[in-house]
């Protein structure tokens, strides 16, 4: 996978987060898509085919969890890696993010040269294991 088409939605009710992910996110030479609304989620899905979807754990009047959960029976997410990110990172939760297919899990405050080498750590194991 090029570094360079590497699209990532994120799905994040804070602007001011969500801009922080942006620099981050392009910094390493990935392209940011941001998704303030849950509810605008499935629309974006489709218009963009995202890689990676990176999601909060906690979203206004959803749980990103039991979002993912869903959009995973309605088959929206395909190829879409996910990763979660939370401020919440008790055990329960990583668990529940593992169970339903997540591929990572990232505490904030995040740390954006980790939250970059996770996602493209993905994506080399991923090309390794098709070769």
């Amino acid at each position: 996978m090029n570094r360079e088409t590497l699209s990532v939605l994120v799905l994040e009710p804070n602007a001011m987060q969500c801009d922080l992910l942006k620099l981050a996110l392009t910094r390493h030479r990935m392209n940011p898509i941001i998704c303030l609304q849950p509810s605008a989620l499935k629309n974006e899905l489709v218009q963009h085919a995202p890689d990676v979807l990176l999601v909060d754990t906690n979203l206004p009047g959803v749980n990103g969890l039991d979002l993912i959960a869903q959009l995973n029976l309605d088959t929206f997410l395909n190829r879409t890696k996910v990763f979660f990110i939370s401020s919440l990172a008790f055990p329960e939760v990583v668990q529940k993010a593992a169970k339903i297919g997540a591929s990572g899990f990232l505490v904030k405050p995040l740390d954006p040269d980790l939250l970059a080498a996770r996602i493209l750590d993905c994506f080399h194991r991923s090309a390794e294991l098709r070769h």
